[in-house]
């Protein structure tokens, strides 16, 4: 299944693997209890997108994504058709056009759909878990797109292993955020929203008005509750 992408609307894909926190981190963005959230691996098999609308105007929207099923595979078969930088996002193009439909590379060719169609790019990862290196191909693919691109580290319990992520994602992506997607506040969800207009400044119009309408809902609870 397709998810369609608007030029005129601003549109994250949360890319990551299973179980790292992408359902969580969508959930809590959109306060959206549906989100499907399980402990079990291969919740998401399908791109589905998540419209966060204001008064009945979408202002963004978020596109829960696949895991990756065979990086490293995939970026060879990418780097060794490759010439030069410049020709990498084609490659990409010319990567999802070759295994579309097929047997092969059946999640990276979901996931990376919305990506080729605009979407700019939210990357998850659980600061609980220690780095590998392995982690670097699907890395190295999504910055192969040119599109702009967000790395969030995920903290559930200790978040032992959140400087080492940290280190590593900055070698990857132009903003690296921490995130708590169970204890999420208020904050934490405007901090986001300011990242993503940080990434976007074309939208900057629709994520302010998102930013207003996060804190309208936020007086109008606090008034329900007095």
């Amino acid at each position: 299944m397709s998810v369609q992408v608007t030029s005129t609307i601003p549109t994250f894909a949360v890319v990551g693997r299973v179980n790292k926190g992408k359902s969580s981190v969508i959930a809590s963005l959109i306060e959206n209890d549906r989100v499907k959230i399980s402990p079990r691996p291969g919740t998401t098999t399908e791109c589905v997108r998540y419209d966060v609308a204001v008064d009945g105007q979408t202002l963004f929207c978020v596109i829960d994504t696949p895991g990756f099923e065979d990086a490293p595979r995939a970026l060879y078969w990418m780097k060794s058709r490759e010439r030069s930088a410049a020709e990498r996002p084609g490659l990409v193009r010319e990567f999802v056009n070759t295994f579309a439909g097929t047997d092969e590379f059946v999640e990276e060719c979901r996931l990376l759909q919305p990506v080729l169609d605009g979407a700019c790019i939210l990357y998850v990862v659980n600061g609980d878990e220690p780095y590998r290196p392995n982690y670097e191909a699907e890395m190295e693919i999504l910055r192969y797109t040119g599109r702009p691109t967000m790395a969030l580290i995920n903290r559930s319990t200790s978040g032992r292993y959140l400087d080492e992520w940290q280190r590593a994602l900055d070698q990857f992506f132009k903003l690296v955020r921490l995130f708590d997607a169970h204890g999420v506040t208020y904050h934490d969800r405007r901090a986001l929203l300011e990242a993503f207009r940080l990434l976007t400044p074309q939208f900057a119009g629709q994520l302010d008005a998102a930013l207003a309408g996060l804190a309208l809902e936020r007086r109008r609870r606090r008034y329900e509750v007095a």
